[in-house]
This record gives C-alpha cells, sequence and structure tokens, in this order.
C-alpha cells in the first residue's frame, strides 16, 4: 500500500508534465506521418507538439492573476475612452458598406477586442465588472448584427427551415403537423420562443430570431463571466467570456445558422452554472431540473452533448476523490445524471423520425452495425486531410482560425493538470472534460459514423476551452513583468486571435479575405430574391437554380410547392443539357462566384466553384426563351408560353 501511495503522489505531482511530454511525442509523430505516408494533418501535429513545449519550458515560471496598478494610470481611462471612440468608427464603417464589410472594419472589431483584452489586465477582485461586460456585449452584437444585417435574407441553410416553422406557429397559434415539422414536431421550444418574440415585438420573422435566440446566446456568456470567476477570479471570467463570443464556432452557431441547438448553448451554460454554484441549494436545483427538461424539448443531439459534458465532469470529480483523496462527490450528482439519462432516453424512445423508426433507434442502429460490421463508409479522407489548392498564407490563417482556441487551451489543461491547480476539484474535471469531448468528437467520425453530426459539438466544447485557455492567457502574459509589456503582450495576442476568427469563410461570405475560391455566399440581395417571389407566383412547375440560391424558396409566393424545385448537378454543368421541362434561374453573379454543385452518384458530396460561362450561355438556344431579366438574374423556359416578361 505504501508503495501505491508513493506511486500515486508521484503521478499526481507530476502529471502535467508526464502529459506535456506525451503531447510533445503525439504531435511529433503526427507531422513525422505527413512526411511518411502524407497524412494531411501537420497543422494539428504542430499545434499539439508546440503547445506542450511551450508550457514544458515556462511552466515554472507562471504566476497566478496579479493585475496591472491602476493608480494615476491614463492608459486605463484612454483604453476605455478609445473602445467607445472605435465602436462608432465601426458602426459608421458598417453602415456605409451594403452587402460589403471592407477590410477596416475587420481590424476596427480586432482593436475592439485588444482593448477589451487590455482592460482586463487593470480588473481587481471586488472592482466592478459591469463596464466590461458591457463592452463585451456591445462587441458581440456589433460582430453579429454585422453578419446578419448585411443582407436581407436569413443566413445558413437549416435556419430556413426552422424559421418556417416559427413563421407558421406565430400564423396559425400551433405546432405544424409532423408531415411540415418532421421530427420537430417533438422539439418546437426554439421555434415558440422566437413566434412568442414575434407577437410580442410586432417583428418579422428575421428579427424574431435575433432578437430571440441572438441575443440570448450573447447575454448567456455573462454565466461564462461567473463560472470563471468562481474557479479563478475577475480577470479570468471577463476574458473566458470574451473569447466565447469571439470564438468562430460559437458565432457561426449563434447567428450565422440559428438552430434550436443554439438554444441549447444558453441552457447549456445555465447548467454548468448551476453545477459549479458556490451554494448549491434548493434555488440552485430547481433551476438545474428545470433547465434539463427545457434542453430535453428543444433539440436531440446537442443535449447528448450536454449529457456527455456532465457525465465526464461526475467522472472527473470521481478520480479526483481518488488521486487527491479531495471531499467524496456527493450522491445528488448521480441522481442527476440518472434523472437526465432517463428523461433523454424515455423522449428519444418516444419521439419518430419516420413512422416506424424513433429517434434512439435511428442513433443507436448504426453504432451496433458498426460495432458489428465495421464503417459504412470509408474513412480515409478524414484520416488523410482534404488536399487543397490554396497559397501558404491562406492555409496558414485557415488552420489556425481552428487551432488557435485548441492551442491555448492544451497549455490550460496541463496547467490546470499541474499540482497546484489540480488539487482544486473543478479544475480538474473541467480539464478531464476538454480531454475526453475532443477524444468522443475526433475519434466517433474515425469509426464511421456519420449521424452523431460531431461537428455540431464544438460550440458546447468551447464552453470548456475558453475557460483554459483564458487562464493559460493570463499565464503566458504574468511571464513579463512591467506593466506596459503584459498590456502589449495581452494586447497583441487578442489583436491577432480574433483576427483569424471573425475573417473565416463561415462567417465572413461577403467579403472572404481567405479562401475567396471556395466560399459559397449564402445571403442573398434584394434584387436576388426578387425574381423568386415574382416568378413563383405565375409558374407552378418545376424551378432549376443553383445552391444555395434554392433557399430563397422561403421568399416564394404561398401557392408555389417547393418539392417542384431543385437545384443544379455535375451531370447538368458538364454536358449542358437538361432534361425535361424547366423554368432554369440563372444568377449572373455565379460566373464569379463559386456555388454547390451536387454530385448525384456521391450523397452528400458537392464540388465548389463558378458556373462555366459555357453552361451559362448555353440557354441562349432556340429552344428556351428568355421570360425573366433583371440585370442580376436571368430565367429561361423551354415553353415560353406559361410565363411572360
Amino acid at each position: 500500500m505504501e508503495t501505491i501511495k508513493v506511486f500515486k503522489d508521484r503521478l499526481t505531482g507530476n502529471l502535467d508534465t508526464i502529459l506535456s511530454a506525451m503531447g510533445f511525442s503525439l504531435g511529433v509523430f503526427i507531422v513525422s506521418l505527413y512526411y511518411l505516408i502524407n497524412l494531411n494533418q501537420k497543422d494539428i501535429g504542430t499545434a499539439v507538439l508546440s503547445a506542450c513545449l511551450i508550457y514544458f519550458l515556462f511552466r515554472k515560471k507562471f504566476k497566478s492573476e496579479a493585475p496591472v496598478s491602476s493608480e494615476k494610470d491614463r492608459l486605463k481611462n484612454r483604453l476605455n475612452l478609445s473602445f467607445y471612440l472605435v465602436f462608432l468608427i465601426s458602426v459608421l464603417v458598417y453602415s456605409m458598406n451594403l452587402y460589403y464589410r471592407p477590410i477596416s472594419y475587420f481590424i476596427l472589431i480586432c482593436t475592439l477586442a485588444a482593448i477589451i483584452a487590455s482592460e482586463i489586465l487593470y480588473v481587481r477582485k471586488g472592482d466592478k465588472v459591469a463596464p466590461i461586460l458591457l463592452q463585451i456585449f456591445l462587441l458581440s452584437i456589433l460582430i453579429r448584427a454585422g453578419i446578419y444585417y448585411n443582407f436581407p435574407s436569413l443566413m445558413g441553410y437549416d435556419a430556413y427551415f426552422h424559421a418556417g416553422m416559427a413563421k407558421l406557429i406565430t400564423e396559425t397559434g400551433a405546432v405544424p403537423p409532423i408531415e411540415v415539422s418532421s421530427k420537430y414536431f417533438y422539439y418546437p421550444l426554439a421555434h415558440i420562443f422566437v413566434s412568442i418574440t414575434q407577437l410580442m415585438g410586432g417583428l418579422d420573422i428575421k428579427d424574431s430570431f435575433f432578437y430571440s435566440i441572438g441575443f440570448a446566446d450573447i447575454f448567456s456568456t455573462a454565466g461564462i463571466y461567473l463560472i470563471g470567476k468562481k474557479l479563478e477570479g475577475p480577470q479570468m471570467g471577463l476574458l473566458a467570456a470574451l473569447l466565447i463570443n469571439l470564438n468562430n464556432h460559437n458565432i457561426v452557431s449563434g447567428i450565422t445558422n440559428i438552430t434550436p441547438g443554439s438554444l441549447v448553448l444558453c441552457y447549456f451554460i445555465i447548467i454548468l452554472y448551476a453545477i459549479f454554484s458556490e451554494k448549491p441549494g434548493l434555488t440552485q436545483t430547481g433551476i438545474l431540473l428545470m433547465a434539463t427538461v427545457l434542453i430535453v424539448l428543444t433539440h436531440q443531439l446537442t443535449t447528448f452533448v450536454v449529457l456527455l459534458a456532465i457525465i465526464s465532469i461526475i467522472v472527473g470529480k470521481f478520480l479526483h476523490n481518488h488521486l487527491y483523496e479531495s471531499l467524496p462527490t456527493s450522491t445528488f450528482s448521480f441522481n442527476y445524471i440518472l434523472f437526465f439519462v432517463i428523461c433523454l432516453q424515455t423522449y428519444w424512445m418516444f419521439t419518430y423520425v419516420t413512422p416506424g423508426t424513433s429517434f434512439f433507434e435511428m442513433i443507436f442502429r448504426p453504432l451496433i452495425d458498426v460495432l458489428q460490421a465495421g464503417s459504412s463508409y470509408s474513412s480515409d479522407e478524414l484520416i488523410m486531410g482534404t488536399a487543397t489548392n490554396q497559397n501558404s498564407m491562406e492555409t496558414l490563417i485557415l488552420h489556425i482560425s481552428y487551432l488557435a482556441l485548441p492551442f491555448f487551451a492544451i497549455g490550460g489543461v496541463l496547467t490546470w493538470f499541474s499540482r497546484r491547480d489540480a488539487e482544486k476539484i473543478d479544475k480538474f474535471s473541467i480539464a478531464l472534460v476538454v480531454v475526453i469531448l475532443y477524444s468522443f468528437a475526433y475519434g466517433i467520425p474515425l469509426l464511421g459514423m456519420r449521424n452523431f453530426l460531431t461537428s455540431r459539438w464544438f460550440p458546447l466544447i468551447a464552453v470548456f476551452l475558453v475557460l483554459v485557455a483564458a487562464s493559460y492567457m493570463l499565464k503566458l502574459v504574468s511571464l513579463f513583468n512591467s506593466k506596459k509589456a503584459k498590456i502589449s503582450a495581452i494586447f497583441i495576442i487578442m489583436l491577432f486571435f480574433s483576427f483569424v476568427m471573425v475573417t473565416t469563410p463561415g462567417i465572413n461570405k461577403d467579403n472572404p479575405l481567405v479562401g475567396k475560391e471556395t466560399t459559397v455566399r449564402n445571403q442573398f440581395k434584394n434584387i436576388e430574391i426578387q425574381p423568386v417571389k415574382t416568378l413563383s407566383a405565375v409558374y407552378s412547375g418545376n424551378i432549376l437554380m443553383d445552391a444555395p440560391y434554392d433557399s430563397c424558396l422561403f421568399y416564394r409566393d404561398p401557392g408555389y410547392n417547393v418539392d417542384n424545385a431543385t437545384y443544379f448537378n455535375t451531370n447538368q454543368v458538364e454536358s449542358g443539357e437538361i432534361s425535361g421541362e424547366h423554368l432554369v434561374l440563372l444568377r449572373r453573379a455565379t460566373l464569379r462566384e463559386p456555388i454547390s454543385i451536387n454530385v448525384p452518384d456521391r450523397y452528400g458530396v458537392n464540388i465548389i466553384k463558378p458556373l462555366p460561362a459555357e453552361f451559362f450561355n448555353s440557354f441562349d438556344a432556340p429552344e428556351y426563351a428568355l421570360v425573366y431579366d433583371n440585370s442580376e438574374v436571368l430565367a429561361y423556359l423551354k415553353e415560353s408560353k406559361e410565363v411572360k416578361k
């Protein structure tokens, strides 16, 4: 027993060093495979090995939270004043450019983020944090409104379905039948929430989404601050709140493609705050149970990720009890997990995707098939990585955009596994959650399973990433001794971090700074929306268009059957032949902007490229009649008698 105790003490005392050495070795191994077998994941390997190496070299020099002195400091007042000045300039630049946000706008956004981060260094325990939280919220609203309102249409793909469902609830006062709502007939809370906002505010459906789920997604990040404050102090809490509002995964989930999963994120933060509350009692228990029931009724797979995260927290506390001999985990935790599992499993078993298939069967039947017979599709591309034709600078920026937060999070996880921090049970459990959820998020696709949609897990995982990343950023800044050096360091870190986050193609489709050749614009101008409104009112047959222009069918005439519309595939584009009678819509923008062209023989596979001029010009033929032209959109019809120009 004495030997076991000595071994355990050595393990817990050097856990961060052991893990950093293992991480460095793993990073070297991944990079080596790039040169040995052309494994195109060297960027991930480089991020892992560099994060572990930096931590290993500087781990003994990290200091605790130490705010810079604000006595007789003019810079603090200048930072506060400059934030509002730059904010007003940003609004002015945005308002002067329709359908386009110039590079100056993004530079100003990044400057605002860097100013806030610099102000955070002045915060001491007991200081008022409301002014900085307000600045974080204003910056978040500016980023999200800049994306959301740059075009009159909605943004995203799933967002149109959910908007249509919410609109029907507003018009009829009831949840649409399962034939219309599909599986969301059983998960209508987000749509009802949007409908209530629309009715109470007299808003259109676009504004209703922004003022309900969009704002909820922003203001719920105050919960991140409260959790971070409890774990490590107000500096870490504020920086974590800033990071989650800048993280591109959360921006995508919260505004560019709003779904019920966006609302789940808000409930998730509430649940975590209740779990990590300093004084758990009847109020916290009530909030926890109510939020759990709401989350089960809101979405399916994102709720499953919430369950995995909470189980991981309990596992972390259990391990901490045995490794560090902390106080035993209360039975309430296990009772709550049991309550969550029963709620989720019961609801999944009685909600249906098809008349004969419950949601539970749809999710777990492929899992059983994989375990018994192996993968149903090849994972070679996932493992090897997709080859790209982008230049080195574009590739670097794109890769940094999804590796920047994990890079700082790796250092934070190692820090929280160190003897000094790991003795705190909450820090240890959160660090373990990051490890477990990332293992699932990358491991499940390697099994050949797609039905868990692990790419949608990352906004939820980011809730934990920003906590450990914020802690590590502050420790990196603590390496500097002078006040000016600390402020300069955090300013530069946040300036570059925010730049790679807000310029990614996923959230910057009007002016992609990188990936122009592969960025598909899915927001549309009024001049592009109007043809769909006009033609669907007088034509009831098949309409053929590009994807994602087909999402403008959301604005179609109420009498037009959306099932009569489809979009171009590679066979049509390559041959120039369109079989059957169709009304063909061609946007002139598709000659210079890439669109998504479906590959009919491969499910879910699309080619991203502009339409060839040859295909575009092939409709200037005797068998096609030009029936509509508004300078941006052309409409051709084989039988011109049914529609008049």
